[in-house]
């Protein structure tokens, strides 16, 4: 299942550095796109980031049978999430916020679109093929949440990951 995560997170981050490239975050003094896996960083986080997209995953994984192959299909529930607090220097100041989102929103639907991809290994380097693909719905279901003052905009977006788990050995 880590492959599968792995594989989703490095898919979108390289598809994002494609389709906005100026959106990147400085993390341990390394520049890189700006999307995270908030499992993968320090906890509590020293900093939270706006305008980055920071991937959770939720629950665990539901076992979908299909009468076409005997390999259980796994899914996995990832929730995008990302902050936007607008430019103080507007002459008024935060107005951008819904701009910013919309932006934000519709870079998300390009870099999860197609939605397939193949799954890698990427505990090795370079990363090995598996051989199998990840699928998931590019249309994720958003849900807006307006914190503090309404100074902050924060979009929860879903999206269910599917896959194959390949044989392991023992």
């Amino acid at each position: 299942m880590q492959a599968a995560k792995d594989t989703f997170f490095r898919t979108l981050q390289s598809r994002l550095a494609t389709v906005n490239p100026a959106r990147t975050v400085l993390v341990d003094g390394i520049e890189r796109p700006a999307i995270l896996v908030a499992e993968n960083e320090l906890y509590p986080p020293p900093k939270l980031f706006f305008n980055a997209f920071y991937i959770h995953w939720l629950g665990t994984p539901a076992v979908r049978s299909f009468s076409r192959t005997p390999a259980p299909r796994y899914e996995l529930i990832a929730q995008v999430e990302y902050f936007v607090r607008g430019t103080a220097s507007l002459r008024l100041p935060f107005a951008d916020r819904g701009r910013l989102l919309t932006q934000m929103d519709q870079e998300l639907v390009a870099i999860l679109f197609p939605g397939h991809t193949e799954k890698f290994d990427h505990s090795v380097s370079p990363p090995a093929p598996l051989g199998s693909c990840l699928y998931w719905r590019w249309t994720p279901d958003f849900r807006t949440v307006v914190e503090g003052n309404g100074s902050v905009l924060r979009r929860l977006a879903t999206v269910s990951v599917s896959f194959y788990l390949e044989n392991l050995s023992n």
